[in-house]
């Protein structure tokens, strides 16, 4: 599923969608680094999860060496996640549709974040939020 085929938000779905989420229904994620092992992370918003989505290219992890890290969340918990905590289906099931590819992480995660920045302002847009550094 692309992005361009996601439906259209109404506004209560856009304001959930975009909602900050209380501790108990924030998302867990990881960063993964060699040397420390992994530090968990809570993820609190849409917004919060897409920019955690780190895309590396191998030049960067390999200056890193020891002390390179990287963001890591699965793509079928992250789907889950915007399924029942955030309530938007069809972006989860887009999700899923890249998940059950098993492409390697390094590779999804430049597409998991055009799909959801492209419903992030989608949202937006629905609720009237101007975005001000694109002005």
């Amino acid at each position: 599923m692309s992005d361009t085929f996601l439906a259209t938000l109404d506004a209560e779905q856009a304001a959930k969608l975009m909602r900050h989420v209380s501790s108990d229904e924030a998302l867990e994620a990881g960063i993964l680094t060699p040397m420390a092992g992994t530090r968990v992370i809570r993820l609190f918003s849409l917004e919060e999860a897409e920019r955690f989505l780190v895309q590396h290219d191998g030049k960067t992890m390999a200056q890193g060496g020891a002390w390179a890290k990287v963001n890591y969340v699965d793509p079928a918990h992250l789907a889950k996640w915007i399924d029942e905590v955030l309530g938007d289906k069809e972006l989860a099931a887009s999700l899923n549709e890249l998940a059950a590819t098993r492409e390697p992480y390094g590779f999804l995660v430049p597409k998991i974040k055009v799909i959801i920045t492209s419903r992030i302002a989608q949202a937006n847009q629905v609720l009237g939020v101007v975005d001000v550094a694109a002005q």
